[in-house]
C-alpha cells in the first residue's frame, strides 16, 4: 500500500520538527560556528520519520554523566573540540609566568586550556547557565509538538486508509 498521505504528514511534521529545534537551541543560546543549526535535519524511509543532528545535541539538551568516567580516547577527542570551540568563541588562554606577566599563546597553553576546560566538564557538568545539566530543548520541542505531530499522522494515515477502501470497492 502507498502511503502518500501519510509520507506526506511525515515530511511535514519532520520540517515542523526540525525548524523548532533550530529555534529552541537558538533560545538557548547554542551558537558558535551554526554547526548545530544547521546538522537537524530529517528523512522518511519506509513510513517511518528520522531526526537527525549533531552528536553533541544531545549533551547540550540532556547534559553529560558527571561521574568522572570515560576513557582517555574520550578524554582527548573532547579536549580538542573544546579547543576548537574556543578559538571559534575567541576564547584565549591566559597563562601567567612566576613573575605575574602573560605568556604567549602557545599549543601548550591551548591544551592546558582544552584540558581544564574538559576537566571541570567532566566533573561539573555542561553550562552553569543551566545548574550544570541539560537545557533540555529537545524534550521541549518533544512535549510542544507531541499532540499537533500525532494529529498529522493520523490524518494522513486516515486518508490513505480511504483511498484504499475506495479502490477496493471499486474493484468490486
Amino acid at each position: 500500500m502507498e502511503n502518500v498521505n501519510l509520507n506526506k504528514a511525515l515530511n511535514e511534521a519532520g520540517e515542523l520538527i526540525k525548524n523548532k529545534l533550530k529555534v529552541a537551541a537558538s533560545n538557548d543560546g547554542f551558537k558558535a560556528t551554526g554547526k548545530l543549526d544547521k546538522s537537524f535535519d530529517y528523512s522518511v524511509v519506509a513510513n517511518q520519520l528520522q531526526v537527525m543532528s549533531e552528536k553533541y545535541a544531545e549533551a547540550l539538551s540532556g547534559g553529560i554523566s558527571t561521574n568522572g568516567s570515560g576513557n582517555k580516547a574520550e578524554f582527548e577527542k573532547m579536549r580538542i573540540n573544546i579547543i576548537k570551540w574556543a578559538k571559534i568563541k575567541g576564547i584565549r588562554p591566559q597563562v601567567r609566568d612566576k613573575k605575574g606577566r602573560f605568556q604567549k599563546v602557545t599549543d601548550r597553553t591551548w591544551k592546558s586550556l582544552g584540558y581544564v576546560l574538559s576537566r571541570s566538564i567532566r566533573k561539573k557538568g555542561i553550562s552553569k547557565r543551566f545548574g550544570y545539566k541539560g537545557s533540555g530543548f529537545i524534550q521541549t520541542v518533544k512535549d510542544q509538538t507531541e499532540k499537533k505531530l500525532m494529529e498529522m499522522i493520523d490524518e494522513g494515515y486516515r486518508k490513505d486508509l480511504e483511498a484504499k477502501l475506495d479502490t477496493i470497492k471499486k474493484t468490486k
